[in-house]
Formats: C-alpha cells, structure tokens, sequence
C-alpha cells in the first residue's frame, strides 16, 4: 500500500497556499486600510467622509486635481492611493467577496504571484483612468471624487474569465450594483483585464501548444 503523504503534510500545504496568497494579503490589506481609516475619522460607516481633509485630499481620486485644473491641488498619486479606499463596509465587503472568488481563480490559472498582483494594480489603475477620462468627457456628471477597488475586481474578473463569461456573470449576478456603482472604472478594469488574459494567459497557452 502506497502513501501520498500525511494529513498533517497536506493541512501545511493548504495553509501555506492561504498564508502565501496574493487574494489573501490584498483582501487583508483592504480591511486594514478600512479599520485604521475608520479609526481616525472615528467613523466606521463612512470612514472617507468623515476622516480629517488632509486624508481626503492627500488619498482620495480627484478628478480636477489630476487634470491640473485652477483652484485644485495636483496630486496625481492618488489614481493608485483611493484603490485601496472604501466609501462603506458594504462597498468593501463586495469588493473583498468578488476578489475572494476571482482572484483565486486567477490564482490558478496564472500560479505567479507577481502577475497576479501586477494584474491587480494594473487593472485598478486603468479603471481610475477611466474614470479620469469620463470625467474629462463628460464633466461632474461622470463623478470628480472615486474611491474603491472595483477597478481591480472587475480586471480580476476579466483576465481569470474572459469576456463573454465576465459579462454573463454581470448579468447575471448584477456586479455592478453590489460592487458599489463607478461604472467607468468598471469597465476600464475589466477591459484592461481582458486584454491581459490574452496577451499573458491563453496567448501563452497557445504558444505552449504550438511548441
């Protein structure tokens, strides 16, 4: 009779996957962004709201700060800092429940860790700057402040599903709603997720196969 391996061998396995994965430690970092922001602004609710105006302005997305315009402080840095912002527990518990499923899911397919998180913040940059664009569009009514990693969710879920499934599942499942509207930077993120599908996981398949 042959033996795999001890139960105790598989638990470290599975355990050390948890510990080591790229879902786990963005999901963690979103929760503590959330509590230490909730606790400076003494507000668990609407932590960006209520938190001091230097936070605000410093974090916070800020559309005509970035597009230089007069009378707004330029502080461009912030296309990354308010992906890690949430405007409520709601906003950030959906945005933590969907990476949870996709991003492991990502995690399969790709079994790098530094693609993944590359995806992550190239997904979540591309939604913000879509974002910006609509903004520069449109005016106020696309939105001048953002906050929120929807970006990146929906960038997960279009390199780990592709199109015709992510859009299925919006569909279905009514994403937009219950990761906290920003329906620009949605599709910024998701698009740019798509594209990164191709070019990193079924265009290196292909290439596999052919060799």
């Amino acid at each position: 009779m042959s033996r795999t391996g001890s139960p105790n061998g598989e638990n470290q396995d599975i355990l050390s996957r948890i510990v080591t994965s790229p879902t786990i430690l963005f999901s963690i970092i979103l929760i503590v962004v959330y509590v230490l922001l909730s606790f400076v602004a003494q507000d668990f609710l609407n932590p960006v709201y209520s938190a001091p105006l230097v936070f605000q302005e410093s974090l916070v997305q800020c559309n005509p700060c970035i597009l230089m315009q007069p009378g707004w402080p330029w502080i461009p840095w912030t296309i990354v800092t308010s992906i890690f912002l949430h405007a409520g527990p709601l906003h950030l518990a959906s945005n933590i429940f969907f990476l949870l499923i996709f991003g492991y899911v990502l995690e399969e397919q790709l079994n790098n860790r530094v693609k993944w998180m590359e995806i992550f913040f190239l997904t979540g940059i591309a939604g913000n700057l879509s974002f910006l664009a609509a903004y520069a569009l449109v005016g106020p009514d696309a939105g001048v402040f953002g906050v929120g990693a929807s970006g990146a969710v929906y960038g997960i879920l279009g390199a780990a599903a592709g199109l015709k499934i992510a859009i299925i599942l919006i569909l279905v499942a009514g994403l937009d709603i219950f990761a906290g509207g920003g329906l620009f930077a949605h599709i910024g993120g998701m698009i740019t997720g798509i594209i990164i599908r191709r070019l990193w996981i079924t265009g290196a398949e292909e290439k596999t196969s052919l060799e």
